[in-house]
């Protein structure tokens, strides 16, 4: 009756065990599809904050002074800024050139750029009016990055 008895515990036990470690197994899958989830959100927001700091120009309307601004701001950033005055409707290319093409972008190494001095000189197809409206435009690479902004005068 005793070894009976105990055979009973010990299969009760294997069963009783077998049941926690399945529920944990089970528990850690879900919780694992749920943490990547998590991660990828995460890392989805991390990046639309990082490209914040450009993405709050593309269609806003801007004064000239604050294009000036935006231009002196990124000036030691890898990208390119543009702007496009009535004087000077081709644009002017300043901290990095951008080769664009079908909407994309790429920083062209050694590009042509404007010295950011020529934007005060009144005289100069250059020169930025202060209270000139501009609309700002995102450029993306084929990778997605951001690579230009380009302000067109209105």
């Amino acid at each position: 009756m005793e070894n009976s008895l105990k055979a009973i515990i010990i299969g009760a036990g294997v069963v009783i065990t077998m049941a926690v470690v399945s529920i944990g197994i089970i528990l850690m899958r879900s919780g694992q599809s749920t943490a990547l989830a998590t991660i990828g959100k995460l890392e989805r927001i991390n990046s639309e904050l990082e490209e914040s700091q450009y993405t709050i120009y593309d269609g806003m309307e801007l004064s000239g002074s604050e294009v000036v601004n935006v231009i002196r701001r990124f000036k030691d950033e890898y990208i390119g800024v543009m702007v496009k005055t009535n004087k000077n409707p081709s644009g002017t290319w300043y901290i990095n050139e951008v080769v664009i093409s079908n909407n994309t972008g790429e920083i062209k190494k050694n590009g042509t750029v404007s010295n950011i001095s020529e934007l005060m000189d009144e005289a100069s197809d250059k020169y930025i009016n202060r209270n000139g409206k501009f609309t700002g435009e995102v450029i993306r690479d084929k990778n997605g990055k951001i690579v230009a902004l380009i302000f067109t005068q209105k």
